[in-house]
């Protein structure tokens, strides 16, 4: 029973080693700067989620309008061609600043706004 042997020494080891003292010391607002950090980290990753959410939905909308209009009511793609390429540096500074205000209004205002405890002292 090689196997049970060596099972039982990690597991005398383990008693060993979480008995003894850890050698350092921690703050004492230790688990309220962790507790911070990992609530600004998850609100993060929920802000950049729904960034993301919304900026699916305004593009699937949009795709589905142009859609629409080609199909139903018969736009002419040379004429929207001309278009896009006539005005190139105002339909992608629109498209840009659409995506930045949203951005930050999605993600960075909230994440800078974010006050997730009390201070602890």
């Amino acid at each position: 029973m090689h196997n049970e042997d060596n099972y039982f020494d990690k597991e005398q080891m383990l008693d060993e080693v979480l008995k003894a003292e850890p050698g350092f010391t921690l703050s004492d607002n230790f688990a309220f700067d962790l507790a911070k950090i990992v609530d600004r980290k998850i609100a993060w990753a929920n802000y950049w989620n729904e960034f993301l959410i919304y900026l699916g939905a305004i593009v699937g909308i949009a795709i589905i309008w142009i859609a629409v209009l080609f199909l139903f009511f018969e736009a002419d793609w040379k004429e929207w061609l001309n278009f896009l390429t006539g005005n190139l540096m105002l339909v992608l500074g629109s498209v840009v600043l659409i995506v930045f205000v949203l951005f930050a209004d999605r993600v960075l205002l909230r994440y800078f706004m974010n006050k997730p405890f009390a201070d602890a002292g």
